[in-house]
């Protein structure tokens, strides 16, 4: 179920993931209580310190709650911490179903228009020429699908990170996460097609030239082409809806 490390902190991260994994598919639901610690130590053939560790990162995570003559329970959907990068990796990976591309799309859409025009407007000539490499990076890697999938996050995350805007990173994080699993997805899809660069040189052209508003409604139109690419690999994957 997992891989056999000698490092506690690596074996309580696996544990964690299976676990988490185990909550955000369903197969424990808000209010219901985990294996008591003797349980899961038999069940994974680890120590009580590696369960300790594995259930407090799952509650530092707000997965789970641990209380005195209550023991660990799972806590309501409202409290979970959405954007952690795992817990959503968990998720994306249990259930990746139209639902949840849309919610990913709609958040999208809600912040990385705003982080282009941000970037046009408050991005240093350092930050720009790093979005300028991002996307150089992406033409030539354009026929090596995943290092070419490693560059269009380089260079979401590059106009996120040239926004200076602490919160709009931290949710930078989460768009990583999201596109590393989109990328598994349509790796998968029969007749999977390149990626058509025009729309992120719209958006480069438009960071580059500080018009933020035209930088803005670029990256609307790049990523509404994104979610119709994401969503029609989805329908055509094996386990598809």
């Amino acid at each position: 179920m997992f891989e056999r490390n000698t490092s506690v902190s690596t074996m309580s991260a696996q544990v964690a993931r299976i676990l988490g994994t185990r909550i955000v598919s369903g197969e424990f639901r808000p209010g219901d209580s985990l294996p008591i610690e003797s349980e899961l130590c038999q069940a994974y053939g680890v120590s009580r310190s590696t369960i300790r560790e594995a259930v407090k990162n799952l509650a530092a995570k707000r997965l789970i709650e641990v209380a005195p003559k209550v023991g660990t329970r799972v806590l309501p959907f409202s409290s979970w911490n959405l954007l952690d990068p795992d817990v959503l990796s968990w998720r994306l990976n249990a259930q990746f179903d139209r639902r949840i591309v849309e919610d990913l799309y709609e958040m999208r859409q809600c912040f990385e228009p705003r982080a282009c025009c941000l970037a046009a407007r408050d991005g240093t000539d350092e930050d720009l020429e790093h979005i300028q490499r991002c996307y150089a990076d992406m033409i030539s890697m354009l026929h090596t699908p995943a290092l070419a999938a490693s560059a269009e996050t380089e260079f979401h995350l590059a106009i996120i990170a040239a926004t200076h805007n602490g919160l709009f990173v931290t949710i930078g994080g989460a768009v990583k996460t999201a596109l590393r699993v989109s990328f598994a997805l349509t790796q998968k899809s029969p007749g999977r097609q390149p990626i058509d660069l025009t729309p992120y040189e719209a958006v480069l052209s438009a960071i580059l030239a500080r018009r933020g508003d035209e930088a803005a409604e670029a990256m609307r139109g790049l990523l509404e082409l994104s979610r119709q690419r994401v969503l029609s690999a989805l329908d055509k994957a094996p386990n598809g809806p």
